[in-house]
């Protein structure tokens, strides 16, 4: 059983305790929210908020995804008055220079988490920034078991009907399993393999991957894109690097 769904099966009263601030944290002032995850601070600093993906805007013409404007809304309700403090990720920004943070009310009460809660998001672990990745899976299985806002328009795709980059929630079965140097390839049904490296094995303790062969999973992340199409290789790429973006669906 994955990590991540036995951290899923916890109710969101205990996560709500639980996702309180882990180090040090600063009092910040909102200048604007951008999108569901995304807020502009007075000082300049954009922040992506830890442990949640919502759906994205269109801009240029383009239609926005299911609730992404509720997302966004829902953000300006809980940050627009009042106190904030943030906690900056481990690792404190992203490769866009933005600053990686988690936010809170003037409660203690984590942002990301209450957005979760809803339904407004998906639930996210990207190592080094996983302080709060058990009880913000936490808050999104309430609101998934529940069937709230995104849950109740089931989101999960398919693996054999994957397309094209970005964020998804994907269903599919292992095909294949290879080791190719000091990364493991796992093959899923249709056009996505998972990589994971030796260097992330570490965050898998209790999980043998090798074992996965012919079982279901439900994986979540940032699907690439693979810039070559030699003959035999999957054309999208999802980089597996924490138990917080599977759940093993079958034993």
């Amino acid at each position: 059983m994955s990590a991540f769904f036995l951290s899923a099966i916890c109710q969101w009263g205990v996560a709500d305790t639980r996702c309180q601030a882990t180090a040090t944290t600063e009092p910040v002032k909102l200048m604007r929210v951008i999108d569901g995850d995304t807020v502009e601070l007075s000082d300049g600093r954009r922040v992506r908020l830890i442990g949640l993906d919502t759906p994205e805007i269109g801009y240029r013409g383009e239609p926005s995804e299911p609730f992404a404007l509720a997302a966004r809304d829902r953000l300006r309700e809980l940050v627009v008055a009042g106190e904030l403090r943030m906690q900056v990720g481990e690792e404190a920004e992203d490769r866009y220079g933005r600053t990686l943070g988690h936010l809170f009310t003037a409660n203690g009460s984590n942002v990301e988490a209450r957005l979760l809660a809803e339904g407004l998001g998906f639930a996210l672990a990207v190592p080094p920034n996983t302080a709060l990745w058990r009880c913000q899976a936490a808050a999104e299985a309430q609101a998934r078991q529940q069937g709230l806002a995104l849950w109740g328009v089931d989101p999960v795709r398919p693996a054999s009907q994957l397309r094209s980059g970005g964020f998804a929630l994907i269903r599919g079965k292992v095909t294949s399993i290879d080791r190719a140097g000091k990364q493991l390839w796992i093959e899923l049904d249709g056009p996505l393999v998972l990589r994971l490296r030796d260097t992330d094995r570490q965050h898998f303790a209790g999980l043998r991957p090798e074992a996965w062969q012919g079982r279901e999973m439900e994986v979540r992340g940032w699907v690439i894109e693979r810039g070559s199409r030699r003959p035999g290789r999957k054309p999208l790429l999802l980089p597996l690097e924490h138990p917080g973006m599977l759940k093993l669906l079958t034993p």
